[in-house]
Parts: C-alpha cells; structure tokens; sequence
C-alpha cells in the first residue's frame, strides 16, 4: 500500500511539474511587468488570471512568456485583452501552415507576429520580410486586426479586484485594499 501511494504521488507531482513551471513564468512576467510600469503595479499583480494558457504549444517558456507579457503591457496600458495576442497568431498561422501553404500576407504577419511575440528569439527571417512589409504592409495590417479579432477571448477580462491587503503572505499598500488592513492573510 505504502508503495502504491507513494506511486501516486509521484505521478501526481509529475503532471502538476508543467503547471508549476507555467505559474511560476507568469509570476516572472508579473514581476518584470511591474517593473516597467511601476505606476499600474497593484492591477498588474492581481492580473495571474489573465495570463491562462490558450494552447498546448504554450507549454514552450518563450512562447507563454511572450503571450503573458503582451497581456500585462495591454493591462498597464488600459487596452483590451480580449483580443488574440501575438503568440497566439503566430500558433495559429503557424498550425494553418500545416494544412496549406500561407500567401504572401499571411506569411509577413506570422513574421510580423513572431518579432513582436519572442524579441529575444530570432527566426530566420528572410531577406523579403522588409520587402513584404514594404509591398504588403496594409494588407498585413487588416489580416493582423482580423486574426486578433478572430482569436479574441470574450471573458479574458481583468474583472473587479478585490484585495485583502497581502500579496503573497506579505502586507502590502495595495490600492485594491481596504483602508484597514486584516490581521493577516487569511482573515479577509
């Protein structure tokens, strides 16, 4: 028996290891968040719901880190974020590339994507990038508002926040919080 539990428990930790990480590149991204925009820090914090994984191929760091960090820039900036972020174009131009050849539009938005997405993970991009930007620019721009549109996620939306005055079992100065401050982090 002692066996067996311990099997299961092990298997338990084993399937919850990606869930881990993944949480813990969103605090990352949290952090580094509040830290380009210290003005917007108390929303930001209280932003980890935005930042749910839309696809499997999210389970790739720089691929969630560029979604999550899309997110919480629209947040510090008071924009919308519902709409398909960058990364998740790039999954899905790069899943439909998989079926059938992108056009010339299609393929300088997946480039497009990809440099807004992952900056600090350069694709080979060919030499016509500059040059479809240049031809095709406009026609990248609709096709860009059109698959935001189309990847949009109606309720991924910040919601009412409502602080009890810690974060992460640290008493803050949230201005979420109530004026007087609970005894400790559970007696909200």
């Amino acid at each position: 028996m002692f066996t067996e539990l311990t099997d299961l428990i092990d298997d338990v930790v084993r399937q919850f290891a990606p869930v881990r990480d993944m949480m813990d590149w969103a605090e990352n991204e949290i952090r580094a968040a509040r830290r380009r925009h210290p003005a917007h820090a108390d929303t930001l914090h209280h932003s980890f719901a935005l930042l749910t994984p839309t696809s499997d191929r999210m389970r790739t760091e720089f691929v969630y880190r560029g979604h999550a960090r899309e997110l919480l820039d629209r947040v510090a900036q008071g924009d919308d974020t519902r709409p398909g972020t960058a990364a998740e174009i790039v999954l899905a131009f790069s899943h439909a590339s998989q079926t059938a050849p992108l056009n010339t539009t299609a393929t300088g938005l997946m480039f497009r994507m990809w440099q807004k997405a992952f900056p600090d993970t350069p694709m080979d991009i060919d030499d016509d990038q500059e040059h479809r930007e240049k031809l095709y620019g406009s026609s990248i721009d609709d096709a860009e508002a059109e698959a935001r549109t189309k990847l949009a996620i109606s309720g991924r939306v910040l919601g009412t926040i409502k602080c009890c005055g810690w974060h992460h079992g640290e008493p803050v100065a949230c201005s979420y919080a109530p004026t007087q401050l609970p005894l400790g982090p559970n007696t909200a």
